[in-house]
């Protein structure tokens, strides 16, 4: 969900001006310690929620730009533009907020040393005028903001005490369940323990995955009217059978938990079709604290999954330190700690993000093979062959998961392509293939024309799994009428493509009496950039019916591995 859509903060703590345009529906924040990420956080919990952290509130001897000038009028102010998702179901009444504020509109809170708990909010409809909200205008901006649940999730919280604070929550959520469907006849609190059980049994499945020697999680539940009232508790059951509470244990496993509980148990739960709540932001302090690298990318890929997810209502803003939770975010910032002791934020694309915090040392580096956790890689032997499949899975919806790329796009120091240096690749790094994902690999297509012998050298070098994640195209996937003069990928582009290469004068080919089409070794050597070029201008889904047999392979070596 992309319901945020960009912040601007002034005069906050570190921060004098900053501006994060175009968040997505997963943003990382990453940069050094004391350089203002947790500031940009807080920000948004004092637009959301009236203060700072948990019974933290405004103060403007601590809380104002200490290095604005003396002079200047002292104010605090937080701007959130909003675009309402498509995911939102609103009640006939709620439509009436939208119809007032626009499709797309900024709303902004200011806050003085005379006002501090009592902000001015302010609205923008078209990005340039701001008016000042009062009467029913003030009405509709305030039950917008109580349509959005916002969470601030500090790294130094407790996640099994967070997991208590809503307890009352998850025992709305279950007095729901046992209302809609048990049966009224029947033991009262056997009923409650039946669908507390169903309620929690997916979490619990998931956490017994990663956490070893787990077996079970269950939701404590009222054995008597005496226990009506008190918190609700999680308990594993450990080895044998014997329970401890979520208190006891780690705290990666109690981190994981409390995510699946809040997203599961308490968020969703608000998003009921006849309920208020439509969306739910979370923000979050580096998520990764405690983890160890398994459980780093269990909780990455689930953070993710969240906000990405079809019919999705979460978005987050997370900051870290960790190379990981970068690579999962769909938007990255870098933040750093500008002279005079100033926020400085810019965007930067995930990729040169990772590599700009890890020459940093602001996170850790990432094994090549490792690289791009959150989609299966396919590596191809050059840029012209990305440049083909990635067009062709846009094309034709077919294999739009991958990432296709070449080695020196995972490891820069490997400079060039072809299959030696898909070779020198695997065996740098083939060790680590075992460390990825199961449910994103990483593939190895080569073109048709390698050998049988360099084939299997591939697969030997590769390792477990070898003789399924190498694969060489079938020259049985090309068009009949284009022959073995067309080396490499570009025997697997159409006729029609190629005929009308020729006619834009990109490549110049012949033609045979029995119809084939042909070229000579040096002309489509010179015309190969040209001819990607022209691909991506002016290539159809018809085009592509030849490679995609290549993003079918694909696709379908990586959806075996969710079975």
């Amino acid at each position: 969900m992309q319901l945020i859509r960009s912040v601007e903060v002034r005069r906050f703590r570190s921060i004098d001006h900053v501006v994060l345009q175009d968040l997505s529906d997963f943003t990382i924040l990453v940069g050094p310690n004391n350089s203002g990420k947790s500031n940009i956080l807080r920000s948004l919990n004092l637009f959301f929620n009236d203060w700072l952290e948990r019974n933290t509130y405004l103060d403007f001897d601590r809380d104002y730009f200490t290095s604005a000038p003396s002079k200047k009028r002292k104010e605090i102010s937080v701007t959130v533009e909003f675009e309402w998702p498509s995911t939102f179901n609103l009640r006939s009444d709620q439509k009436a907020i939208r119809a007032y504020l626009g499709e797309k509109f900024s709303l902004r809170k200011t806050w003085t040393p005379k006002t501090p708990y009592d902000p001015l909010p302010e609205l923008n409809r078209d990005g340039s005028h701001w008016e000042q909200l009062s009467g029913d205008g003030l009405e509709k901006a305030q039950q917008f903001l109580k349509l959005i649940s916002f969470r601030y999730i500090q790294n130094r919280a407790v996640p099994a005490e967070i997991i208590r604070e809503e307890w009352s929550a998850i025992r709305r959520e279950l007095a729901r369940r046992v209302a809609n469907y048990a049966p009224s006849a029947g033991p009262l609190f056997a009923n409650i323990k039946k669908f507390a059980d169903s309620m929690v049994e997916p979490i619990g499945a998931e956490i017994k995955r990663w956490a070893a020697g787990i077996e079970q999680i269950e939701l404590a539940t009222p054995q008597g009217l005496a226990d009506m009232l008190a918190p609700s508790i999680f308990r594993a059951a450990i080895g044998s059978g014997a329970k401890v509470e979520d208190t006891s244990l780690g705290s990666g496993v109690q981190a994981i938990l409390m995510f699946s509980v809040l997203h599961d148990l308490v968020d969703k739960s608000e998003f009921r079709d006849f309920g208020w709540k439509q969306g739910a932001v979370w923000a979050v302090e580096e998520p990764e604290s405690s983890l160890h690298r398994d459980l780093q990318m269990r909780l990455a890929a689930q953070l993710r999954s969240y906000t990405v997810s079809e019919g999705s209502r979460f978005q987050i803003i997370s900051t870290t330190h960790n190379e990981i939770f970068v690579m999962s975010g769909t938007a990255g910032f870098s933040v750093t700690l500008d002279s005079p002791a100033k926020t400085k934020v810019e965007k930067c694309p995930i990729e040169d993000l990772v590599r700009r915090a890890a020459s940093q040392s602001v996170t850790g580096w990432m094994p090549p093979a490792l690289k791009l956790p959150f989609s299966p890689l396919v590596v191809v032997e050059g840029p012209t062959d990305c440049a083909y499949l990635n067009h062709a899975a846009r094309l034709t919806s077919k294999g739009t998961i991958l990432r296709f790329c070449t080695v020196s796009d995972l490891d820069p120091t490997l400079e060039g392509g072809g299959v030696p240096h898909i070779e020198e690749f695997l065996k740098r790094h083939a060790p680590d293939l075992a460390s990825r994902p199961a449910y994103n690999p990483l593939l190895v297509l080569v073109d048709w024309e390698v050998s049988d012998q360099k084939l299997q050298s591939l697969e030997r070098r590769y390792g477990v799994n070898g003789s399924r994640h190498v694969e060489r195209m079938d020259a049985s996937w090309a068009d009949e009428r284009l022959g073995s003069t067309f080396r490499g990928i570009e025997r697997m582009l159409s006729p029609r493509f190629i005929e009308l290469a020729n006619e834009r004068g990109v490549l110049s080919i012949a033609r045979r009496d029995n119809g084939e089409l042909v070229v000579t070794h040096e002309e489509l050597n010179r015309a190969k950039p040209a001819l990607a070029e022209l691909f991506r201008e002016e290539a159809t889904a018809s085009d592509c019916t030849h490679l995609q047999k290549a993003l079918e392979w694909a696709e379908t070596v990586s959806s075996g591995h969710l079975l």
